[in-house]
Order: C-alpha cells, then structure tokens, then sequence
C-alpha cells in the first residue's frame, strides 16, 4: 500500500457541544423534530435550521464542552502512530468535516485511496445509509477516487473482537 496515496477517515457520531446556547438548542431541537416528523419547514424555519446546524458544527470544542470529539482526536492519533498511514476524521452529525468535506479535502491533497473506519462497532441502518449516500455521490463526481469502506463490519468480526476481549480478562491479560 502505498502510504503517500491512501489514507484513513475515522468516522464519529459528533455530538452538540454542552456549552451552546440553551435558547439557540431549543430551537434547533425543535426544528429537528420537525424535519424527523416529516413536517414541512417554512422557507424562514429553513434558513434558522442551517445556521444553527452551522453554528454548532464550527463550535470551538474543548475536553469540558465535547469529550467525545477528543477522544476521537486521540483514537485517530493512536491509529496513525500504530498504522504509519495519515488518519483523518470527519463526523456524521454536527461537527466539522462531514464526510464529504473530508473526502473533497483529501481528494484535494492529492491522496488517490481512502479507508473508511469508524469508532462505531455497529452503525444504524439510517448512519449507514448517510455514508452509503455521501459515498455513491464521491463515486460518480470523483471516479479515480478509490474508497473501501469498512465501517459495516461484519458480525462474525465483531463477536470475535468481544470474545478475544472477554477471554483476555478472563486470563487476566
């Protein structure tokens, strides 16, 4: 593999920072309820969706407003010191880069391969689908782009991962 041309994109679930405004999350949330309940949006109702969905994924995150989002900085840097192959991340859901900004910048970097991992052992149906949308729109607008996508492992490698981890605490490794 070469190294210089492939990358990594550790995908997470992202999350809404602790700190945001109360005011400016209830409203979010409710316009989220909304387009979840298949209600249409008003054109005004639209435009206030957007920014706020903006607003939070440019929120400066730190560990006391979003643990999660380190957590995956620290997990990325972990598989890039264990693989040697640069790992990158994007996020699902309100954090900054989604998938397809991530994608577009490695494609703008010059990388000609992406590996698609995620931080969940089993992603949703509808998180699944997300990525499976994102990636078939890359394929078409970017057809040298090569993407393998592992995030939908397989149950046999994830009970094997469980039973190796439960028989090592059980042998006390």
């Amino acid at each position: 593999m070469d190294n210089n041309k492939t990358s990594l994109l550790l995908i997470g679930e992202g999350g809404i920072p602790k700190d945001f405004p109360k005011n400016e999350l209830s409203k979010f949330l409710n316009l989220k309820s909304k387009i979840e309940s298949n209600l249409e949006l008003s054109d005004e109702e639209n435009i206030i969706f957007e920014n706020l969905s903006n607003e939070i994924k440019k929120w400066k995150r730190n560990f006391r407003n979003d643990e999660y989002y380190h957590s995956i900085i620290d997990l990325k840097n972990l598989i890039y010191i264990k693989s040697k192959i640069k790992t990158y991340i994007a996020f699902l859901d309100y954090c900054e880069p989604d998938i397809y900004q991530a994608i577009e910048n490695l494609i703008n970097i010059g990388y000609k391969k992406v590996i698609l991992i995620t931080s969940d052992l089993i992603l949703s149906k509808e998180n699944e689908s997300k990525i499976d949308d994102i990636l078939n729109f890359i394929n078409i607008k970017y057809r040298d782009f090569e993407i393998v996508n592992l995030c939908k492992l397989d149950y046999n490698i994830i009970s094997d991962f469980f039973v190796n981890l439960v028989n090592g605490a059980v042998d006390g490794k």
